[in-house]
């Protein structure tokens, strides 16, 4: 199973890497754009344009800074480390899927293996933090045993 959780590790990593730079390069394009058009007579057409490529602009800085924090919080997991229990950085298989507690990223397949990663901020990652083998969880009616803790 340490195999699997640094491949999900790594893929993470490379996941929010990607997503930062289509964001970058979207914010590049929007300013590009705002760069290159030109005033035309109807002022206000012009203006409100720009403001909403300004607005799109915030939109997509907004998401490119919660991108770079979560790849910092991905960073400062030591997934090396194992434990009884359910922590941040855990791969964490039930009788039902396998958890990855580290970012939210949803459904990501590894080595032909789907895992959800999700945060331990999450409604199903506070229900997992400290949980051991053999315990159980119950997450919108569903009951799920904890069958291994990487």
């Amino acid at each position: 199973m340490l195999p699997l959780k640094q491949a999900l590790y790594q893929t993470c990593l490379a996941t929010l890497a990607a997503k930062m730079v289509d964001l970058q390069k979207a914010i590049d394009s929007i300013d590009e754009s705002k760069q290159n058009e030109t005033k035309s007579s109807a002022g206000d057409k012009y203006e409100t344009g720009r403001a909403m490529m300004q607005m799109e602009a915030d939109k997509i800085t907004a998401q490119l800074e919660l991108a770079k924090q979560t790849h910092s919080l991905l960073q400062q997991i030591n997934i090396e480390q194992n434990a009884d229990l359910v922590r941040q950085g855990s791969l964490v298989v039930t009788d039902q899927r396998t958890y990855f507690v580290a970012v939210s990223l949803g459904r990501v397949v590894v080595s032909e293996q789907s895992c959800f990663c999700i945060s331990p901020d999450a409604p199903i990652g506070r229900l997992l933090l400290g949980k051991r083998v053999g315990e159980e969880i119950a997450f919108n009616g569903r009951k799920e045993e904890i069958l291994e803790v990487w």
